[in-house]
């Protein structure tokens, strides 16, 4: 039976589009546990469904030495899936933050990288209200999100995935991984005037997040712990936050490079 009188937000973000800074900032002043994905999986249920696709060929020549294979690839990443889940499945406690990719398997998503792993936003809308979250929508510049990328996945900081040098990163990013990025957010432009959701753009809640933050804490009926909402992005990174911490997408890609993401 569901409690009508819970509150909370699912954000729905594309990758390397702020969501380590939104959800950890959101927990912070919540004392709400962030949860990583719409349901929990374990190790072995992940290891199924990444076996039948297994690596994109490019993905896994361009695997560094010390990147993990698919067996303990699942077995971190369902630790990450449990951090902070008070219950098996989807049912949580009255306020609830919750984050997701908005992919059926992030960890498809990173390996061999195939518009099929989409969610339909629909859906994830849908589920949202069924569950009385407020649903936001996080997305930036495609071309940002290939700079982070690059940069993520040539560091391994995810320890899931770590490619061998920021050349080859940039080569992937701009041919295998931003053009499924940039077709997931063709697909959510459809509802950036929905009333269930909020759309913020990571530009505009790096430049302004006080007024952002508030605004999703009010329509998630949530109420902050502490008082004063930052005033800059800056007063709070996450360890993902990289403003001003690497070179221009335009150093990062070559002259071809850029042209791709450009078209996008």
């Amino acid at each position: 039976m569901q409690n009508d009188q819970r509150s909370g937000i699912c954000l729905i973000s594309v990758p390397k589009s702020g969501t380590m800074f939104l959800s950890r900032y959101l927990e912070r002043i919540s004392g709400i546990p962030a949860v990583f994905g719409l349901s929990g999986k374990t190790a072995l249920q992940l290891l199924r469904e990444l076996r039948p696709t297994g690596w994109h060929p490019s993905i896994h020549s361009a695997l560094h030495a010390r990147s993990p294979d698919l067996d303990l690839l699942a077995r971190r990443f369902a630790l990450f899936l449990a951090r902070g889940r008070v219950a098996v499945g989807l049912e949580f406690e009255s306020s609830t933050l919750i984050s997701d990719h908005g992919f059926h398997n992030f960890l498809r998503f990173l390996i061999n990288p195939c518009v099929d792993e989409i969610c339909m936003p629909e859906r994830i809308i849908e589920w949202a209200a069924e569950r009385h979250l407020t649903l936001v929508y996080l997305h930036r510049d495609i071309c940002g999100i290939a700079n982070s990328l690059a940069h993520f996945l040539a560091a391994g900081k995810s320890f899931l995935v770590k490619i061998r040098s920021l050349a080859t990163a940039a080569e992937l990013v701009s041919e295998l991984y931003a053009p499924m990025l940039a077709e997931q957010m063709k697909q959510w432009e459809r509802f950036a005037d929905d009333p269930r959701v909020i759309s913020v753009k990571y530009e505009e809640l790096i430049r302004n997040p006080r007024s952002w933050i508030g605004e999703i804490c009010r329509r998630g009926n949530i109420s902050p712990r502490q008082t004063g909402l930052i005033q800059s992005a800056d007063e709070y990174p996450s360890w993902t936050y990289r403003r001003g911490k690497s070179e221009s997408w335009r150093t990062t890609f070559s002259t071809v490079q850029q042209r791709r993401l450009e078209a996008l």
